[in-house]
């Protein structure tokens, strides 16, 4: 009887999820971008009429989701101003299909993310089209643009991971300055003496070094303050009333390319578009320096470009501050 009870609940919360997503999506338009046996959830929310749209990059890769920004009150705000298409890449959010795990590469995420392109600027009248990568979703950005940046007319970086090799060297670099501080202060000190004897046995940190992120997120290097101008995430809202459910959390794919290393620093002074770098100064995971570096790489004119640092963020300064940060990109937008 007991497992009857169970059964049940499980069964009309399926239903009344199904009933509530279909609702959600007839907000905007839904479709499924194919491509090389994936099949990519596409959600386009906003104000289309501005002729404007923003692609919105993910972080991520494995276990990321566009879906997940929809719901930020900063790109609410940024969609009263334009049309931003959420795009779940391939083997990732609610992503279908039969994809091949080896072909996975940085050259496949950008094909599909031109596909995109094409189907927006088909299907949309020629709209002009930019791009925002946060995390995960900067590498992937900056390395579309390097070959196609002639289709987009703005790049926003949000603590992009264009860098990838060289943000893990200076995160453990500064996590171990961290700890060192936390230690001399009495602060936790079993835990930060333990962070620094692990960090002093690996003098590398790779992609899936889940003891570095543990760290990084104990020194709030993924979100700086909790008590800032950000609201909760309404888990609520995206399991019930979006696209994503509960299959989100359970990604089964690792991409190996990224065990390599990924550094396209060398690469950015061939991007020439207008382009708004927006960081957090306390991230951890990838640290400011980076924002600074990228900056002063692009080729963009010097009065088309911008560096924007956000005081009370980490990694997410679109979580964190949205009302300074949707101001920021609304600004960049309107301006292009």
């Amino acid at each position: 009887m007991k497992l009857h009870r169970i059964f049940s609940l499980f069964l009309m919360l399926a239903l009344f999820s199904a009933c509530q997503k279909q609702e959600f999506q007839k907000e905007g338009d839904f479709f499924y971008l194919e491509n090389k046996g994936a099949k990519m959830p596409v959600w386009i929310k906003g104000n289309q009429s501005s002729g404007k749209f923003i692609i919105m990059l993910h972080g991520g890769p494995e276990g990321g989701s566009s879906q997940y920004y929809s719901v930020f009150p900063s790109h609410k705000k940024i969609e009263e101003h334009f049309a931003i298409v959420y795009w779940d890449q391939r083997m990732c959010g609610m992503s279908q299909g039969n994809p091949s795990l080896k072909d996975a590469d940085l050259a496949q995420f950008s094909d599909d993310l031109d596909e995109l392109v094409t189907i927006i600027a088909s299907g949309y009248n020629q709209p002009k089209i930019y791009l925002m990568g946060h995390s995960w979703g900067g590498a992937l950005g900056t390395h579309y643009l390097l070959e196609n940046q002639h289709k987009i007319s703005g790049w926003i970086e949000i603590d992009g991971g264009h860098s990838w090799t060289t943000a893990n060297a200076i995160s453990r670099d500064t996590m171990m300055n961290y700890a060192d501080r936390q230690v001399r202060k009495g602060v936790d000190t079993a835990f930060w003496q333990f962070a620094l004897n692990w960090y002093h046995e690996h003098p590398v940190v790779g992609i899936n070094d889940n003891a570095h992120y543990n760290f990084v997120g104990r020194a709030n290097g993924y979100d700086y303050n909790p008590l800032s101008d950000s609201l909760p995430i309404p888990f609520t809202d995206l399991l019930f009333y979006s696209p994503m459910s509960t299959a989100y959390f359970f990604v089964p794919y690792q991409f190996s390319f990224l065990d390599k290393g990924l550094d396209l620093t060398s690469d950015i002074h061939k991007i020439t578009i207008p382009s708004l770098i927006c960081w957090g100064k306390h991230d951890k995971v990838f640290p400011v320096v980076l924002a600074e570096d990228c900056y002063s790489r692009l080729s963009t004119p010097s009065d088309e470009k911008y560096l924007h640092i956000f005081e009370l963020s980490a990694h997410s300064p679109n979580y964190e501050q949205p009302m300074e940060f949707s101001k920021s990109v609304i600004e960049f937008v309107e301006k292009y």
